[in-house]
Formats: structure tokens, C-alpha cells, sequence
């Protein structure tokens, strides 16, 4: 009888685990941290949303940030992060601009063009002892100021 009670649990755990939706990564935007030896100091922010009628931790965020198909940015997060059912938190995603860099990125930041961007990786989902990993891939443009437009006190 207790046998067939854990075989009837470890089903419905495996059937629950089935139906686990994925996080949704979402772009929202971009921080100036400082500056240092390497480059500009950078944070993109990005709302991660959890769609499950649970609350859940994301355990990691392994990530990889285009703008127009050039690799800007990756990286992966290590840091817990809870989320309440059907809810989402915004998440700070360091990265640094290389001086090498700078130059055109700002270039490009500033010509008033639509520019497209790509988030591409995987989070991982945790509940308990249950941990699902999931792959995203989110894209989306944005419109880029003119450089008459910005001021930019140092």
C-alpha cells in the first residue's frame, strides 16, 4: 500500500513537472554603471516573468545580448532570484563595453536609426527540489535617440 502511495506521488510530481511554463525574458533597459580600465561599465535590465500558478527561484540566467547581430554582451547569473506566481522581477545584467568599442557603440546609440536586438539563452527554473531549465530567445527593436537630442553632463 505505501508503495503504491509514493509511485502515485512521484507520478503527479512528474506530471506537474510536465506542465511547467517557461520563464519569460524580457528587455526593458540599459544603465550606465561607470567606467573602468576595461571599458564602460554597463547594466541591461530585463523583467523575467514568471507564467506558473506557483511561486518559483531562478536559480541562473545564462545569457547572450545582440544589437543589429553583433554579440554585445554575455554572461551568467548565479544569483537566486525569487518570483511569485504570475509575477515578474527585474533583473540587472552587468556587461562591459570595451574601449575598442565604445566609440562606434555610441556611434550607433546616437544616428536616430531602429536597431534590433536578440536575448538569447537559458534560465533555470527551481521549486523545492524540482529544477527545469529552459532555453529563450526574445527579440524586439528600439528607435535610438538622434545625437542633437542628448545631453551628456560629465
Amino acid at each position: 500500500m505505501l508503495k503504491a502511495m509514493t509511485m502515485a506521488g512521484l507520478l503527479a510530481l512528474l506530471v506537474s513537472c510536465s506542465s511547467i511554463q517557461p520563464p519569460k525574458v524580457m528587455l526593458t533597459g540599459l544603465e550606465i554603471e561607470g567606467l573602468s580600465v576595461d571599458g564602460l561599465e554597463l547594466v541591461l535590465l530585463a523583467d523575467v516573468r514568471n507564467p506558473n500558478d506557483f511561486g518559483a527561484t531562478i536559480g541562473s540566467l545564462d545569457y547572450k545580448v545582440f544589437v543589429d547581430g553583433t554579440r554585445l554582451a554575455e554572461g551568467l547569473l548565479s544569483d537566486d532570484v525569487e518570483v511569485d506566481a504570475g509575477e515578474s522581477v527585474e533583473v540587472g545584467i552587468p556587461f562591459t563595453l570595451t574601449w575598442e568599442g565604445v566609440g562606434e557603440a555610441i556611434e550607433k546609440a546616437l544616428d536616430g536609426r531602429d536597431h534590433d536586438w536578440k536575448l538569447r539563452g537559458s534560465a533555470t527554473l527551481r521549486k523545492g527540489v524540482l529544477s527545469k531549465t529552459f532555453r529563450f530567445d526574445e527579440s524586439g527593436s528600439f528607435k535610438s535617440p538622434n545625437k542633437e537630442d542628448v545631453e551628456i553632463d560629465l
